[in-house]
């Protein structure tokens, strides 16, 4: 168990091979995720989770749409320059004294956020009469974390940290005591830390309402089946303790606590399930100009597995000497976690929590054929894990000039992560009116890769993205689409 998110993506990769074994990002998708903009565009399956609406509409002559292991991967690192970014993960290094200090400035009141999406399957089905059905499985994990000084000082120096004034040592075992304690929500106001990883199962269906001839509407629904995996959120702001956890056996952490939901075993598994809804609404105007509003992740997960949950008690003594580098998702001697476990917890039967809603609204322009442009916004409708900070606004273009090629480039700004320019391409080694082949790769924000500070290092990428069949007669520009 050396690192949290390389044993989840193991995970999501047994989904790729079969085996029934985690993406809500922004785009959501590898073929906008360059362009900084989707709900108005992305369609088939690509387009369930975002906009269901969309099924309703092709975005050329074929029926059917088949992907398997599609998936982005991204990290925003404020404590970071981009250069030490892989150290979160794979570092071997051992911090001296000061080192630890540095880490603790580096960690005090910056933005730590990763994202993992796997989306192992999907599929459509799409016809003019009957509408579009589409089907996927995505895997879907969000790490969001915010230290005040305290927190991180204890983090990276445990024992050793300022707070304890005394310590106690007993053969090889240190312990460090607080002789003046304090209350969790005074010593770690403004630190939030959160993780949500579960699955979806989601099969949607959108088709038209609405058919005129310069003025077309559709509409969508999609219901998704949750397979919860992992959750925790440690809030601790103005003077309020929001402080829950259900954590996979196989992290084998011990709250040192009973817990009627406790499992008695370090395997991998669910330990928590629930539902949830997708609709979303398309309007296509003088065939050049779509409009999409969508509302997704309306539902809610009952974890029933290793649920604690946080209170308000003195924090008094530690017996970790803290991070050695900055590998902080390290699960070695569950470090990281022993020294996430602030303040006192209870067991319970079991913990219900929102999924992550979000409002997205979209507009996209068809010049013609080769050119597009659009525009997203993302708004974040509660404050779980899984959610977004901030409102997300994007624009971008997406450019088609051969058959076998697509570029796509936009600008993307909100969710405390700054200002982004994705950049995206993709290749068509098969693209005819039978059969097309996609294989395609970007970047959440490019200019990571020439600036040192606050990077988000980033990929999404889909190798096997099929489409295939062909209608008799081909229909307008609504039905083409842009791609």
């Amino acid at each position: 168990m050396k690192k949290i998110f390389i044993i989840l993506f193991i995970s999501s990769v047994a989904i790729i091979s079969g085996q029934l074994v985690h993406g809500q990002t922004q785009a959501g998708a590898f073929t906008v995720t360059g362009a900084g903009y989707s709900t108005a565009v992305v369609t088939d399956y690509q387009c369930v989770g975002i906009n269901p609406a969309n099924l309703g509409w092709k975005r050329n002559s074929h029926i059917m749409n088949v992907g398997f292991g599609e998936m982005d991967f991204s990290v925003y690192s404020e404590p970071l320059k981009r250069a030490f970014v892989d150290e979160l993960f794979s570092s071997t290094n051992t911090f001296t004294a000061s080192e630890k200090q540095e880490a603790v400035e580096n960690f005090t009141n910056t933005k730590l956020q990763l994202e993992g999406n796997v989306s192992g399957f999907g599929v459509s089905f799409q016809d003019e009469k009957i509408g579009g059905f589409g089907f996927i499985v995505k895997e879907r994990l969000m790490w969001d974390s915010n230290l005040n000084e305290e927190s991180a000082d204890i983090l990276f120096n445990g024992y050793n940290a300022a707070y304890f004034d005394s310590l106690a040592v007993e053969g090889t075992d240190t312990t460090g005591y607080a002789l003046n304690p304090e209350k969790v929500t005074q010593l770690f106001e403004n630190t939030k830390l959160e993780m949500a990883w579960f699955r979806e199962f989601n099969l949607s269906y959108g088709r038209i309402i609405i058919k005129r001839d310069k003025f077309s509407i559709y509409g969508g629904i999609g219901i998704k089946y949750i397979k919860g995996y992992s959750v925790f959120n440690y809030s601790y702001k103005d003077g309020v303790i929001n402080a829950f956890s259900a954590l996979n056996p196989l992290f084998d952490v011990d709250y040192d606590a009973y817990s009627p939901s406790y499992i008695n075993n370090t395997e991998y598994q669910s330990i928590g399930n629930g539902w949830g809804l997708d609709f979303g609404i398309t309007a296509m105007l003088i065939d050049k100009l779509r409009i999409s509003l969508a509302l997704t992740d309306l539902g809610k997960i009952k974890w029933d597995g290793n649920v604690y949950e946080g209170e308000d008690a003195f924090l008094q003594n530690i017996e970790s000497s803290g991070l050695d580098n900055y590998n902080i998702f390290s699960l070695d001697d569950n470090v990281a976690i022993n020294n996430l476990k602030w303040g006192g917890w209870e067991g319970l039967d079991n913990k219900t929590t929102e999924l992550p809603m979000n409002f997205r609204a979209g507009a996209a322009f068809l010049l013609n054929d080769k050119f597009e442009f659009g525009t997203e916004l993302y708004v974040p409708a509660n404050d779980v894990p899984g959610s977004y900070d901030k409102v997300i606004f994007g624009l971008g273009t997406r450019i088609q000039p051969v058959k076998w090629f697509r570029g796509s480039i936009g600008i993307v700004t909100g969710g405390e992560t700054g200002t982004n320019i994705p950049v995206g391409i993709s290749l068509f080694p098969f693209n005819n009116d039978s059969f097309s082949w996609e294989i395609g790769l970007a970047v959440k924000d490019i200019t990571s890769y020439f600036s040192q500070d606050d990077p988000t290092v980033s990929l999404a990428i889909g190798f096997l993205r099929f489409s295939f069949g062909q209608l008799i007669q081909k229909t307008k520009t609504e039905e083409t689409g842009s791609k």
